[in-house]
């Protein structure tokens, strides 16, 4: 079961005289065409057949695209590389974002220079300076604060795009997953299955979308017209790992015994499994558990993680596009993907206490 994802770019035209810049996706839907048909009309046009070309062309005449010259300033850059700086590399989601940007930018012959933060705002600001003197091309970031110091890029004429984070810079582009709806969607089927005392191990709270992923779970609970503080138990780690979820998911075990959790995401979802089973726990039996993300590995756990399945491998293809377009120097773009909760079997119904 595969749900549709939604995607709505937020429009800041809205209460102002401002129209919104005229986007990549813009020019796609126009054309009835792809994202990769209008990048390879902006950077390689004569590998399109002359119609669709054509087609193409006519929707950016018509909706006032001014992405051509930015595509064609970057492709000029000396350097031909992209600085990527997730959070880490080795977690699953990441990975497949940085797979979904490669299929993009490795057509146009572009390297990708890559880098994990690890969750640490000093570790972000080494990589963003060592690529700043390595003369990148392009930015793309997943920026674990708000101190903004990619607007350095912005300064030097690079383009930049902001993943999971819509506090991009005035030249930038951002692509966010719209974490509170996410996490609502996560804690709300935990409610309405009669769970009342809920374990939520999330991430260090400098870090944007575990943010946005608590306020999710606080809504979800306020909807349901119920107290956090009767039916939350918060419990943070200082990385969204698997060995972070079993040490989070021994601890709490040493204080109190929830009826089921919600993890952050899926990694620290794994060690929790892990922990219970260890403990002779069944689950969902004796406890529900909830993932976040969806990666590839979930549907293999014994028994198959329920969880909030994230569009990984499109963000980072529009990542991608937005940095191609040129979108990032016409004043920017702004996407919002909606993501959709995934049951499967390990939620049920609350044990009786």
């Amino acid at each position: 079961m595969v749900p549709a994802v939604t995607s709505d770019r937020s429009d800041p035209s809205k209460g102002a005289d401002v129209r919104r810049a005229v986007g990549v996706r813009d020019v796609a839907k126009r054309a009835q065409v792809s994202l990769g048909t209008v990048s390879n009309v902006i950077n390689t046009p004569d590998s399109v057949r002359p119609r669709t070309r054509a087609r193409v062309e006519k929707a950016m005449r018509e909706l006032g695209f001014v992405g051509s010259r930015a595509a064609g300033q970057l492709r000029s850059r000396k350097s031909g590389l992209v600085g990527v700086v997730l959070p880490d590399v080795g977690n699953p989601y990441w990975a497949d974002v940085l797979r979904g940007v490669e299929s993009v930018l490795e057509e146009h012959d572009l390297t990708l220079v890559v880098g994990s933060t690890h969750q640490d705002p000093a570790r972000q600001e080494r990589l963003l300076r060592a690529l700043a003197q390595q003369g990148v091309d392009g930015l793309l970031v997943a920026p674990i604060d708000k101190l903004r110091s990619w607007e350095q890029f912005a300064d030097r004429r690079l383009g930049v795009v902001a993943l999971e984070n819509g506090d991009a810079p005035d030249a930038g582009s951002s692509i966010s997953l719209d974490n509170v709806e996410g996490a609502r969607q996560a804690i709300t089927h935990l409610l309405e299955l009669g769970h009342r005392s809920i374990a939520f191990i999330n991430g260090p709270r400098n870090v944007p979308w575990c943010v946005e992923r608590r306020e999710g779970v606080l809504s979800g609970i306020q909807t349901a017209g119920l107290e956090a503080s009767d039916v939350l138990i918060e419990v943070e780690v200082s990385d969204l790992t698997a060995a972070m979820g079993i040490t989070a998911t021994d601890e709490l075990w040493g204080r109190c015994e929830p009826t089921a959790i919600v993890c952050a995401n899926d990694l620290v979802a794994l060690g929790a499994l892990l922990s219970l089973q260890r403990r002779g726990l069944r689950v969902p039996e004796d406890v529900s558990l909830v993932g976040y993300d969806d990666v590839e590995f979930v549907e293999a756990l014994r028994p198959p993680l329920t969880t909030v399945r994230q569009p990984s491998f499109e963000v980072g293809v529009i990542a991608g596009q937005m940095l191609l377009s040129g979108a990032t120097r016409d004043g920017g773009e702004r996407e919002l993907l909606t993501p959709a909760l995934i049951v499967r079997q390990s939620t049920g119904p609350a044990r009786l206490r």
